[in-house]
């Protein structure tokens, strides 16, 4: 494999582990944008207002598990890398 695929491939890890910190914001926001939202559907006010805490919880918790899978297969992707370079010599 040339230096260039290497590059290539460290940056596709690196824009990985920085879409993860990127996962990780974006679900912290949408979880308190959930937890402090206040439309309601006629008739299902009730439900809603009582279920609003873990439907926050749930974003947030999936946004953690997506980020994590992206910041593993970055580290994977990196660490495959470097050990290519060792084996080259490079």
């Amino acid at each position: 494999m040339d230096e260039r695929t290497l590059g290539m491939l460290d940056t596709l890890g690196r824009a990985l582990l920085w879409g993860a910190v990127a996962v990780i914001g974006l679900a912290v926001i949408a979880a308190i944008a959930i937890a402090s939202s206040e439309t309601a559907i006629p008739g299902l006010d009730e439900i809603q207002r009582e279920n609003r805490g873990v439907v926050a919880v749930i974003a947030l918790g999936s946004g953690i598990t997506g980020a994590g899978l992206l910041a593993g297969v970055g580290a994977i992707v990196r660490l495959l890398v470097e050990s290519r370079r060792e084996a080259q010599g490079k």
